[in-house]
């Protein structure tokens, strides 16, 4: 009888213990850290159109490493030059080489995926390259949000040429290269 008390006080012990851990744990509001990048290229208007999909709250803990920026986008917080920050920590991230050169990237602008935030919103952010005329090798190297998140993938599709391609980088490799024919 005795046995079976101890037994019990011990599974309780280790029930309670478990719950303790597992409460006192900050939880993220998703498992995974992804972005996901589209680059289309426009032949007859010579343009590089690039789109990047990222974690509101992923963007958010960047933007504060990486510039002291304390933003709240769940809060609707005004933040004066909100767009210059996003715009510079991008620039600091995301780079492309066409046909071995440099492309000069310009920031358009960002957008909230809805009005109601949550912590799995989606922020998108257009860019677009000008006086793109032929691709024969494009280089993209993107490091997004791989400094707060090692498990961070940023899966980038590119549209050129007629065919569509994709890379998967990460905080390991984070550039990668597509050579037409």
């Amino acid at each position: 009888m005795a046995y079976k008390l101890i037994l019990k006080m011990n599974f309780n012990t280790v029930l309670i213990l478990f719950l303790i851990i597992i409460s006192s744990h900050d939880l993220k509001a998703h498992e995974f850290y992804m972005s996901y990048t589209s680059v289309k290229h426009n032949p007859e208007n010579e343009e590089l159109f690039i789109r990047i999909k990222l974690f509101v709250n992923d963007l958010e803990e960047s933007l504060y490493e990486y510039q002291g920026l304390s933003s709240d986008f769940h809060k609707n917080s005004p933040i004066e030059n909100k767009e210059h920050y996003i715009e510079k920590y991008i620039h600091s991230k995301l780079s492309i080489s066409i046909n071995e050169k440099p492309v000069d990237i310009r920031f358009i602008g960002q957008k909230l995926e809805t009005d109601n935030l949550s912590e799995d919103s989606v922020i998108y952010c257009l860019l677009e390259a000008c006086n793109i005329t032929e691709i024969k090798t494009i280089s993209i190297q993107n490091s997004l949000l791989t400094e707060n998140f090692d498990s961070q993938a940023n899966i980038v599709v590119i549209s050129a040429n007629g065919v569509r391609n994709t890379l998967n980088l990460d905080k390991r490799i984070p550039e990668g290269e597509i050579i037409y024919n």
